[in-house]
């Protein structure tokens, strides 16, 4: 007995015209289909519309929210506004890896002996810090920079 793949699969049935045995076209399946189906389409439709309402609701509700809470941005919105000076800081003396073939001056190393009592590592020098006066937000002057 041979098998036709139609009497395995129901769906392959509905693609087959009842008045000729010839199979549909594929317009005229989907358009089958589509009648067969139109309830849960549009019920599948709603509800996804539905949710993007909510979900474009809730982002426009927290972009709102960001905007009431957030800092200018740019130079352009506080161009009316004192520009700040900046504040003072301190950098301290640290290591820098010298590029290949090069070796820190005598200087260099004997200083690093002084402060922390080890050899310089090799490919390395020695760089002293240094700070950045700034100023003072009470009175306009200058910090005075550290010794």
């Amino acid at each position: 007995m041979q098998v036709n793949a139609s009497d395995e699969n129901p769906e392959v049935n509905d693609q087959a015209n009842p008045e000729d045995g010839e199979p549909t076209s594929l317009a005229e399946s989907a358009k089958n289909w589509y009648k067969k189906h139109k309830t849960k389409i549009v019920a599948v439709g709603a509800v996804g519309l539905a949710v993007i309402g909510v979900v474009a609701s809730l982002a426009e509700t927290q972009d709102t929210e960001d905007v009431e809470h957030s800092e200018p941005a740019s130079a352009l919105e506080t161009i009316d506004e004192p520009r700040q000076p900046p504040g003072a800081y301190d950098v301290d003396d640290f290591l820098r890896k010298l590029p290949a073939g090069q070796r820190a001056s005598k200087a260099k190393q004997e200083k690093y002996k002084e402060a922390t009592g080890d050899d310089l590592p090799p490919g390395h020098t020695f760089v002293d810090g240094w700070s950045f006066p700034g100023v003072s937000s009470e009175d306009g002057n200058p910090d005075q920079p550290a010794v």
